[in-house]
């Protein structure tokens, strides 16, 4: 959906298949003026293959790019996992020092790293969206399914935890405006001022707990009711575990694991979006409950609920 986004506001798209063959990425970027990062791994089989891709594939994207006499702008979609959790009642900021609980953050983290490294040779911008929502999105029919089909919204017992979250239609301009008007990245990231150089949090300013996600789906979806049932984090561990399993013995990755359940665990996920406001001028002016309703209605008409 991030893709489609894109595409709509006028970017060309190139897919690949991996990011080992040079050539293919060495035509792709030359004659560009922007090159946008979008892809990455978020859940696998094994650890090595979430590095694969995050990082060493994003490592090859930027090499491609510094080959070139005039390389493109690169702008790298990282994640808020790779920043880190929020403590209580503080949102993280992008000059806060980055400490990822997963194995998926720390391999986005490890791509942006590897990016500094050709900093002195290629402006590059970095993305780090909160949970995003939208359209064609297996991930997010997941928050809204048992709502629609059930009642019932299952959050994790660390009820008082809150939230960041934005709509691909609200990130997708942002990304753009980063790519056109965003500072660039430095090679180091020893003070927070150079931590936060090239780096936005993409985000609305509303900060949800998952509790209260579950009655803002439950209006998205026009319900009058909704259960909300907490589940100790014991049990969100047990699932978790129970799924890693499965998904072994299938060779098929579920997103909610042991990484995940690691998120799940770790406190509030919360950014602040003044940077984006400040540097580039994008303040999500949607409310989330409209873009959930927009969301609800995109799965209905595709049947998907």
């Amino acid at each position: 959906h991030r893709l489609a986004g894109l595409t709509a506001l006028g970017a060309k798209i190139s897919v690949f298949e991996g990011f080992d063959d040079r050539d293919a990425l060495a035509r792709a970027v030359r004659g560009q003026d922007f090159v946008y990062h979008v892809a990455g791994a978020t859940k696998a089989l094994a650890v090595e293959s979430l590095y694969a891709m995050n990082q060493r594939g994003t490592a090859h994207v930027a090499e491609a790019c510094a080959e070139l006499s005039n390389p493109p702008v690169l702008t790298y979609i990282s994640s808020l996992a790779a920043s880190g959790p929020s403590q209580e009642n503080r949102l993280r900021r992008e000059s806060d020092p980055c400490e990822p609980v997963s194995e998926y953050g720390r391999s986005k983290l490890a791509g942006e790293r590897s990016l500094r490294q050709f900093a002195d040779r290629v402006p590059i911008t970095i993305v780090r969206p909160s949970i995003v929502i939208g359209p064609a999105d297996h991930d997010g029919l997941a928050m809204f399914r048992p709502v629609r089909r059930w009642g019932v919204h299952v959050t994790p017992s660390l009820g008082h935890h809150r939230y960041s979250i934005i709509h691909v239609t609200d990130l997708c301009p942002l990304i753009i405006r980063a790519a056109e008007r965003g500072r660039r990245i430095v090679a180091n990231e020893d003070t927070a001022e150079s931590r936060a150089r090239g780096c936005y949090f993409a985000a609305s300013a509303e900060y949800p707990t998952w509790a209260e996600l579950g009655g803002m789906l439950a209006d998205a979806l026009g319900q009058r009711h909704v259960l909300i049932v907490s589940v100790p984090m014991p049990g969100v561990w047990g699932v978790a575990a129970t799924a890693h399993a499965v998904s072994c013995i299938l060779r098929r990755p579920f997103y909610l694991n042991l990484d995940k359940a690691r998120e799940i665990a770790a406190g509030s996920w919360t950014c602040s979006p003044e940077a984006a406001a400040d540097e580039l001028g994008y303040v999500v002016a949607t409310t989330l409950a409209e873009r959930l309703r927009e969301t609800a209605a995109w799965y209905r008409r595709a049947g998907w609920l």
